[in-house]
């Protein structure tokens, strides 16, 4: 699975895994020169609380399918096409109960990929790099307040 472009599952469910909340918070580091937030990412994993799902078509089938354990907040996140936090949505697809929903188990599939593994390397990467940046103009700007 690609980020930020949208992914047509067998079901006919539309969705985009958004990083729009990482795109911010690397725009407002480097705007505020501050480091603190983005040092915090440690690895793809902590990448998961800057993500989020946004679902185009079929989601009334979706949530006909999931009505379980969907929440009335995500429910109303999702008909309104508003986006839900990547954690929030994977909570939905339980592995054990995917066997008879095609969503579920295409959707751990995806998951599971190396394309989406590396899709989150490039992204922590682009943050190392941003955050090397911010480290270097610091010391810089240190350096240039000292010698003032």
């Amino acid at each position: 699975m690609y980020l930020d472009k949208i992914y047509k599952l067998q079901t006919g469910v539309s969705l985009k895994i958004s990083t729009i909340a990482l795109q911010k918070l690397i725009a407002n580091a480097i705007d505020h020169c501050q480091l603190s937030e983005l040092e915090s990412i440690r690895c793809t994993v902590d990448l998961y609380a800057y993500l989020s799902v946004v679902v185009y078509e079929g989601t009334e089938d979706l949530i006909a399918r999931r009505h379980l354990w969907i929440s009335p907040k995500i429910k109303a996140d999702l008909i309104a096409r508003q986006p839900v936090s990547f954690s929030s949505f994977c909570n939905l697809f339980w592995r054990n109960l995917d066997e008879d929903d095609p969503d579920g188990d295409e959707w751990q599939q995806l998951m599971a990929s190396d394309r989406f593994y590396s899709q989150l390397t490039v992204l922590l990467n682009k943050l190392r790099i941003t955050e090397r940046n911010l480290q270097q103009y610091t010391k810089i700007s240190d350096l240039s307040l000292e010698s003032a």
